[in-house]
């Protein structure tokens, strides 16, 4: 299951508000309110999962 770039809650792909492409990657937001969060600074929700996945 995948998740939203900024609230970290499961989303299905399919079902999605929006799949963001930045830097060759697919980012899912859940709602518009995500969207609008990670529009603001996508550095920052970008920076947070890649620390995630260097920590597995």
């Amino acid at each position: 299951m995948n998740r939203c770039i900024t609230c970290q809650k499961p989303v299905n792909r399919n079902k999605a508000h929006m799949i963001i492409e930045l830097k060759g990657k697919l980012y899912l937001a859940c709602c518009p309110m995500c969207q609008s969060e990670f529009e603001k600074n996508p550095e920052k929700y970008i920076r947070r999962i890649e620390d995630k996945h260097s920590k597995r």
